[in-house]
């Protein structure tokens, strides 16, 4: 049985995991590496007694972020030596509501990623398009437009006009002097979607602020899809690349 042509409803269980690899260095080869150092006039990084701990830095001459290809330094006052990795979403659920044949069905959802003192992370999406018993909604394999009338489920993460004005590009905080998430490739181009499980979807090269980043889905049927509620589960996985 075929409800107008299609699917009455789809819904897309957003699930979150996160992991976390090995402690990071900020400058190193296979034969040395610095964690934290001072070069100056004075100072020390740690300072303590039985009865105080302390972290000093004096005379920071000169302050900023340099980097290049394969490291990072930022200079100034002695900030801490430990990677941090920070993972959250906002939507957990998305209800892409009543399917036809003649209209392509919209979504969003929202997560962000921090990470410092590490040489970047990669966010992966794992999971299946929604289903109905045996009937799996076709995915998108290569990046490409919304076509109504052919069965399609896939994903971007920028901002787009078609098949309707919704979604968002990455959104660098504090700016993008200090943020340097992106989406990645099959992911990041307006108006094409796509969707593999264990595709790459979002990342930094190096350590990074906080990218606040939009997921935008599209679902469309075909007169043969079986009608029925649809469901699905999106796990994304995000790993620090240390």
């Amino acid at each position: 049985m075929v409800f107008l042509g299609g699917i009455r409803n789809i819904m897309l269980a957003i699930t979150i995991a996160a992991v976390f690899a090995a402690p990071a260095f900020a400058i190193g080869s296979t034969n040395y590496t610095i964690d934290e150092d001072f070069i100056g006039g004075g100072g020390t990084i740690d300072s303590s007694s039985p009865g105080y701990s302390s972290q000093d830095s004096i005379g920071a001459t000169a302050v900023g972020d340099a980097s290049s290809t394969n490291n990072r330094t930022q200079s100034g006052a002695t900030t801490t030596s430990d990677p941090m990795l920070e993972f959250s979403v906002s939507t957990t659920s998305v209800n892409l509501g009543s399917l036809t044949t003649a209209l392509a069905a919209t979504g969003t959802a929202q997560f962000s990623v921090r990470n410092y003192t590490s040489s970047g992370y990669a966010v992966q999406t794992v999971g299946s398009p929604p289903s109905n018993g045996t009937h799996t909604l076709a995915n998108i394999a290569t990046a490409s437009a919304s076509s109504v009338g052919t069965e399609q489920f896939g994903i971007n993460l920028v901002a787009n006009t078609s098949p309707s004005s919704f979604g968002s590009n990455p959104v660098q905080t504090p700016s993008a002097d200090f943020s340097y998430g992106a989406a990645q490739a099959g992911y990041n181009t307006a108006n094409l979607f796509q969707y593999n499980s264990g595709d790459s979807i979002a990342g930094a090269a190096q350590s990074s602020g906080q990218t606040d980043y939009t997921i935008s889905y599209i679902a469309n049927i075909s007169s043969s899809t079986p009608g029925g509620a649809y469901q699905g589960q999106q796990t994304l996985v995000c790993t620090g690349t240390y």
